[in-house]
């Protein structure tokens, strides 16, 4: 990615200290010695990022950052500080800066600075073109994803849709089983019939027989009028059985029954009905052991497990991450909301978490995120404390977080704990005052700080 940086300051040796460093980065420099000068340059062409100096005759640097907000939102700008002026540094992050660094600075740090700044760059021009994707994106009824394992469920979905087998859905709790379900109905030739959905775990067993059969007038004690059941019901379209391995295993006896001779009879009836619906299960347990333990009958499980896939945990497909997070923000954001898209710390965090909930809880996060940000990025202190502190693990193994996300995390809470105040902060950490300033900077927390202080 091509990133054009503009430098803005009135002392030529800081100015080509600035071009050294970034042009030996691989980035294109062009500098103004005057906040004027600046505004012609971002007015003629394309400006990625400007890193401005505060104190400048004329048109100052908070100045030039309000004007270019306005202007050139788009732009992002770094404030270049002497000690005096630091508290006009935090007045330009309040006012949309990205950072500012201190100087004399050190290279180093001047070019983590701008590293991570060329990420959120990269980043914002990947989300740009997720959106696009999102909104051109077609059937599939929700399901969202470019990675090779959601690849494999979308040809699935294709090859299953216009057959009448049976389908078995595997995967853990909230992988999206039954979007998978919908998605083969929303593109069968039976997609104007009806779609019937029956959580086999929620329903109690007294009642199941009845919710799936029906029942004719006076069948049992409380039937005062006929029922038609769900399996009827569908006419034509699909069943779809959630949780099958919760049914019990007396019902179980009865379905395969149906399955096998494509006819149902109500409860107390006589008269059989046809059976044209497709029934599509889903369960998010070890089938095969659940059949080995006799809890799951087996010519049951060979009468559904006709057509079969297994939906992957969020954990192995992390790349449809970005593309899962704005369509949650799409889906879930409207007008009252003032969010619009993601930060690169807060996508950071999200991008290392194991996401136990898979996408179910990936959803709930932004969801809550959209309630508590206030716009127009999701930030990290907006992210729901798994997130932000907990270790990642994965089948059978512990991933250890580096001593710097430690670290970060560890900062993060003891702002969160003292209301933002840094010597409390740094009192309950057990270090000094003057170290939690520099650790502020060196793990990119000092917008993380402003936005603490003014939510």
């Amino acid at each position: 990615m091509s990133i054009d940086v503009l430098v803005v300051d009135d002392e030529e040796l800081a100015r080509d200290l600035c071009v050294e460093i970034i042009s030996g980065m691989g980035y294109t420099a062009v500098t103004s010695e005057s906040g004027a000068g600046a505004l012609e340059i971002l007015e003629n062409g394309h400006i990625d990022i400007v890193i401005s100096d505060v104190r400048m005759p004329g048109m100052d640097g908070i100045e030039l950052l309000k004007t270019i907000k306005h202007k050139y939102p788009q732009t992002d700008v770094v404030m270049m500080t002497g000690y005096g002026t630091i508290p006009a540094s935090f007045e330009a992050i309040k006012l949309g800066a990205y950072d500012y660094i201190t100087k004399p600075f050190a290279v180093e740090d001047f070019k983590h600075m701008l590293q991570r700044l060329v990420q959120k760059q990269e980043l914002t021009v990947e989300n740009r073109l997720l959106r696009e994707q999102l909104k051109t994106r077609q059937g599939f009824a929700g399901l969202v994803g470019t990675s090779a394992s959601m690849q494999k469920v979308f040809r699935f979905i294709s090859m299953a849709a216009p057959k009448r087998q049976p389908v078995l859905i595997l995967g853990e709790s909230g992988t999206g089983k039954e979007l998978v379900a919908r998605a083969i109905h929303a593109q069968s030739p039976w997609q104007d019939k009806p779609f019937v959905p029956v959580d086999c775990g929620a329903l109690t067993p007294t009642l199941i027989e009845s919710e799936l059969f029906g029942h004719v007038r006076g069948a049992f004690t409380g039937a005062h009028q006929a029922r038609q059941g769900l399996l009827a019901s569908a006419q034509g379209g699909t069943v779809f059985l959630d949780e099958i391995a919760e049914m019990p295993i007396e019902l179980q006896t009865k379905l395969l029954r149906a399955l096998q001779e494509h006819q149902v009879r109500p409860i107390g009836g006589n008269a059989w009905t046809r059976l044209e619906a497709r029934i599509i299960a889903a369960t998010n347990q070890d089938i095969e052991s659940a059949v080995e333990r006799g809890s799951v009958r087996k010519d049951l499980y060979f009468r559904l497990n006709v057509l079969s896939i297994k939906m992957p945990p969020l954990r192995e497909r992390k790349s449809d991450i970005p593309a899962l997070v704005h369509d949650f923000i799409d889906c879930h954001g409207g007008d009252e909301v003032h969010v619009t898209g993601i930060s690169y710390d807060s996508m950071t965090r999200v991008m290392t978490y194991n996401w136990p909930g898979n996408v179910r809880e990936l959803e709930n996060c932004i969801q809550r995120a959209l309630v508590l940000g206030s716009g127009p990025l999701i930030q990290v202190k907006d992210l729901p404390s798994p997130v932000l502190y907990q270790m990642m693990k994965g089948k059978g193994q512990e991933e250890i977080l580096t001593l710097r996300d430690m670290e970060r995390q560890a900062i993060m809470h003891a702002l969160d704990a003292t209301g933002g105040d840094r010597a409390q902060a740094a009192k309950m950490l057990g270090i000094g005052k003057t170290t939690i300033y520099r650790k502020l900077k060196e793990c990119g927390l000092v917008n993380y700080l402003a936005l603490r202080k003014t939510a």
